[in-house]
Order: C-alpha cells, then sequence, then structure tokens
C-alpha cells in the first residue's frame, strides 16, 4: 500500500503538532506568568537545544556575519513575543489564524524587496487570505455594524508580529546561503536570554502545573522548529503548506475540548479563506520559478 504522507510531510506534520501542544501550553500557562517570563525559559532550553546541535556537527556557535545575524535575533526576539502576547490575550483558534497569515505577507515582501515572482495566482491567494483576516478581525471601519469581540491590542500585536516574523523569515533566507542553520537558530533564543530579564516587570514564581507548562513550551516548540525546519528542507511549498494549516484545526481542537473556546462563524469563514489562501501560494511558488 503506498504511503500518502513523504518523509517532508511527516516531519512537518509532527511539528505542526509539537507547535499547537506549545501554543495550548503558553494559553495555559499566561492566565498568570508574564510573556516574557515565558519567553525566558524558551530562549534558555533554546540555547542549550541549539547547542547540542552544533557541538555534533562541528560548526563556531556565532558565525561569519554576525550584525545580520544579531539582527535576526532581535527580530526573532520581536516575533516571539508578538505571538505569546497574542496567544495569551486572543481566542487560541482567533491567534492562529492571524498569526498564520504570515506566508502571504512573506510573499509580498520578498516580491518586493527581493524581486521574487508573484504571479496571477499568488495575487489572487494574497488577495484571499487578506480577506479572510478582515473577516476574523472585522475592524470597525469595514464592518460599522458588527465590531469584533477580540481584544484591539492583542489583534494589532498580532498583525504586527505577522510583519516582524515574516521579516524573520526573509533573514533567515538570506543568511541561510553561508550559514549553518544551528547558527541562525541560535540566535533569537540567545537575544531572548539577554534582553527579557531586563525588560520583564512583575515575575512570579510559577506553581507546579505552571513549571510543567513553562518547560513544556520550550521543548515542544523548539523540537517542533526542529522538525519543521527539517521538513522545509526537503518538500515543497505546496505541500508544506497544506499540511501546516493543520495548525489553525489544531488550535480550534485543543480550544474546544480543552479551554472551552467554541470559534464563531466570522473565525471559521476567515480561517477558510486563509488556508484556501495559502494553499494557492503554495502551488503557485512551487509551480515555476
Amino acid at each position: 500500500m503506498r504511503t500518502i504522507l513523504t518523509p517532508g510531510m511527516r516531519y512537518m506534520l509532527l511539528g505542526t503538532f509539537l507547535f499547537s501542544v506549545g501554543s495550548l501550553l503558553i494559553k495555559l500557562a499566561g492566565e498568570r506568568v508574564p510573556t516574557l517570563e515565558m519567553l525566558f525559559v524558551r530562549g534558555v532550553v533554546g540555547i542549550g537545544f541549539v547547542w547540542c546541535i552544533l557541538r555534533r556537527s562541528g560548526v563556531g556557535m556565532f558565525g561569519s556575519r554576525k550584525v545580520l545575524l544579531a539582527l535576526r535575533g532581535a527580530v526573532g526576539f520581536v516575533a516571539l513575543f508578538a505571538e505569546f502576547y497574542a496567544i495569551v490575550h486572543l481566542p487560541l483558534a482567533d491567534a492562529t489564524v492571524i498569526l498564520f497569515t504570515h506566508p502571504v505577507v512573506v510573499a509580498l515582501l520578498a516580491w518586493a524587496v527581493l524581486g521574487e515572482r508573484l504571479g496571477a495566482v499568488g495575487i489572487g491567494a494574497v488577495a484571499l487570505s487578506l480577506t479572510g483576516v478582515a473577516v476574523v478581525c472585522r475592524p470597525a471601519f469595514i464592518f460599522g455594524g458588527g465590531p469584533s469581540n477580540l481584544d484591539p491590542l492583542a489583534v494589532t500585536v498580532a498583525l504586527c508580529g505577522v510583519i516582524v516574523t515574516s521579516l524573520a523569515i526573509l533573514t533567515v533566507r538570506t543568511l541561510a546561503k553561508t550559514e549553518h542553520p544551528a547558527v541562525v537558530m541560535l540566535y533569537p533564543p540567545l537575544m531572548i536570554s539577554l534582553a527579557s530579564p531586563f525588560l520583564a516587570e512583575g515575575w512570579v514564581l510559577p506553581n507546579p502545573f505552571e513549571w510543567a507548562c513553562i518547560l513544556g513550551i520550550a521543548l515542544f516548540m523548539n523540537a517542533g522548529q526542529y522538525y519543521m525546519t527539517r521538513g522545509y528542507a526537503i518538500e515543497s511549498a505546496a505541500r508544506i503548506s497544506a499540511v501546516t494549516c493543520l495548525e489553525i484545526v489544531f488550535a480550534a481542537l485543543w480550544g474546544a475540548s480543552i479551554l472551552g473556546e467554541i470559534p464563531d462563524a466570522w473565525t471559521v469563514a476567515g480561517g477558510l479563506l486563509i488556508v484556501t489562501g495559502t494553499i494557492a501560494l503554495g502551488r503557485d511558488d512551487g509551480a515555476g520559478s
């Protein structure tokens, strides 16, 4: 019997699932533990995780393009803070749907900054996904009679996080030409570990359940990043986009079954538009040069 999932798709599926569990744990721990405190633990564990990879590969830790790597670290720090903040302050499914639009912003920035191709299908996919974002967020200047119940500040942070995440991805593309992947992975947790103690206020002593959640966030999300990186290395963009869309499904399942958050019709409709646009964008990217 022929297998449906290729090795790359299996890596992506595992990584996507691990990320979704990490997001759930952020939501649970974030009820009392500050965002920067959770980020700090993830950063420390991330440094240890990457150090083990670098030690096995025999590559130097800090790379050759240190200025650009430091920029990658700073951008990654801001992107992760926005992601954590959005997950804590928005329903899990809504936060995931909004954050999931970063492939569209990456495509737009790559077209505008790097001169990468964006055909008619890609343009249509971008428009479809952006429509999906508007349906989920329902800004008052468009939906005057039916404003969203979502926290406006959290929505703004999430949308800013999408832009910063997209910039981080473009930075990774540039660095990947000269730097070992693990070196590129090192700088965000390094920046998080150095900066978080100076920026955070009101740290709390976690209880045993919160400690389990915080350590789970670090382990699940670092492992998820590792498996997704392996998937990206060997799989086509079209198949990758189809598998990663399951992150929205996982978020909706965790939200409904554990958090008691039932997505409304707006979230479902917007999510479907974004998923359709993302898959179409992946197929457009994989179809030509």
